[in-house]
């Protein structure tokens, strides 16, 4: 039967996107005109803004928009008109804030977690001082009329697509179960699922998620979202606004192929992102002097941001040892083992009591 969490389904007209700026104390929304929120689109003083809102949820927003409490921000308010909304996002830094503000409505959300032939599986990432397993990277994969697994790119050979509306929620959901499962024999594990550029413009996918990791009952941050700031870009303020409601509701953010095509330094400081990971360009340059340097740059960098860094693409045990001495924080490629289904994960950890390495998993 179809997973039915209790929440509510907000289209893109019932979202409005909404930014904080500390140094002029101005309180941007946009919203749709013809939507719920089309009056509170446009500009707003912290004064204006508050006088909109019911009396109780005045002095909690004061608070968490000019930083006098936790990063996140998540509010129920009643607006001027009656209408009740939900105000979520997450403080950047002192200077900035940005996030969502739903119009609430009675539609239940359905995730649909039954899609036929979609059998995720789970690469693993290692700690890079200890070699112990830290967490998994969630793929998307197929099973094919020939019983074979395929990614999203093998489909059309068979007249095959992928529908991402479904599929993300679905593997969100099947990753964040597969996880509540792995860490009862491995303890603290993360696991990471990509999200497509048509996922971040879904509103509803950031109650989806907050109803995932409250169901599976997970901790904050170990169910982490990856997006490349190339998908984000197609509408960038509402994926920044969406990113920081999913930071509010729970999910860790992991900024993926960090140094490739359009990655700027304007990205880290718009995103309250937990880790960064270098794409496999970047890191296969490690073994150049100048490549070196950048790399070193680069995670120096994310650490001044307390943000961890990934080496992704990396193939050898010397290679894996560089990108250690650069500081690098987690190691994901071929050394760290191909991917796998969840139950050949779960008899590993069993068989040698959630203690391993990569030896284990990566025999040499």
């Amino acid at each position: 039967m179809p997973h039915q969490p209790n929440t509510t389904a907000i289209n893109a007209a019932r979202a409005a996107v909404w930014s904080w700026s500390g140094s002029n104390a101005r309180l941007t929304i946009e919203a749709d005109a013809s939507g719920p929120l089309g009056h509170m689109d446009g500009e707003w003083t912290l004064d204006e803004f508050l006088a909109q809102v019911d009396g109780l949820a005045r002095s909690g927003l004061q608070k968490l928009l000019t930083g006098q409490s936790s990063s996140a921000i998540d509010q129920k308010v009643t607006l001027g008109n009656g209408d009740t909304a939900r105000m979520i996002g997450a403080r950047i830094d002192d200077g900035a804030a940005r996030g969502l503000l739903y119009a609430r409505v009675t539609n239940p959300v359905t995730l649909v977690t039954n899609l036929d032939g979609l059998e995720p599986v789970y690469q693993p990432i290692w700690d890079a001082k200890t070699s112990q397993l830290a967490g998994f990277e969630a793929l998307a994969r197929w099973r094919t009329p020939h019983g074979d697994l395929t990614g999203p790119d093998g489909l059309s050979e068979f007249g095959l697509a992928a529908d991402w509306t479904h599929v993300a929620p679905t593997m969100l959901d099947k990753a964040a179960k597969a996880l509540a499962r792995f860490r009862k024999s491995a303890g603290d594990v993360f696991m990471q699922v990509n999200l497509s550029a048509a996922e971040i413009a879904r509103p509803v996918l950031v109650q989806e998620v907050e109803s995932i990791i409250r169901e599976c009952d997970l901790p904050r941050d170990v169910l982490r979202i990856e997006l490349t700031e190339q998908a984000a870009l197609r509408d960038v303020n509402r994926a920044l606004g969406a990113l920081a409601a999913f930071r509010a509701a729970g999910a860790g953010l992991i900024l993926d192929d960090f140094g490739a095509g359009h990655s700027s330094l304007a990205w880290l400081a718009d995103i309250p992102a937990d880790g960064l990971k270098l794409d496999q360009r970047l890191t296969s340059m490690m073994s150049r002097p100048r490549g070196r340097i950048i790399i070193k740059a680069i995670v120096d960098l994310a650490h001044d941001l307390d943000m961890t860094v990934t080496a992704e693409g990396v193939e050898t045990g010397m290679h894996a040892q560089a990108m250690k001495e650069v500081g690098c924080d987690f190691i994901q490629g071929f050394v760290s083992g191909a991917p796998m289904c969840e139950d050949a994960i779960l008899e590993n950890l069993r068989s040698h009591k959630g203690v391993v390495s990569m030896k284990v998993l990566n025999p040499e």
